[in-house]
């Protein structure tokens, strides 16, 4: 196997265990997965992962924070970006990742309210 079929393995390891972190609500934790492997990353999957940090932290920051507006600014960078990498890419299914997050952005911004436990409930899965 050659150095870029084994960077691309090792890149879907990486996404697959920064995906079980994020469901299971630990944002911050699959955010630094993520952001580690950025740094490491080749140019063609850095934006990938960028967008996975950038959803990670955004939802990090409405659910433990408190920070609205950084959260919304966040988790629109990465929608726009991720649109580049449909419809799948790295074992996430973009195109529903897309469509989910979206209508969660929507919602909050027109709910316009801090994070109460029970939204949780409203936060899409990545899948």
């Amino acid at each position: 196997m050659t150095a870029v079929g084994e960077a691309s393995l090792d890149l879907d390891v990486v996404v697959r265990r920064g995906v079980r972190l994020f469901n299971r609500g630990r944002y911050l934790s699959a955010q630094q997965l993520w952001e580690a492997a950025w740094h490491e990353a080749p140019g063609a999957e850095r934006a990938f992962l960028e967008s996975l940090v950038q959803l990670a932290g955004g939802l990090h920051l409405r659910t433990r924070r408190g920070g609205e507006k950084g959260a919304e600014h966040l988790l629109q960078r990465a929608l726009a970006t991720l649109e580049d990498f449909r419809p799948v890419r790295g074992g996430i299914d973009v195109d529903a990742l897309i469509a989910e997050f979206g209508a969660y952005l929507e919602w909050i911004k027109e709910i316009r309210r801090p994070h109460r436990i029970l939204d949780t409930l409203r936060i899409p899965r990545l899948r």
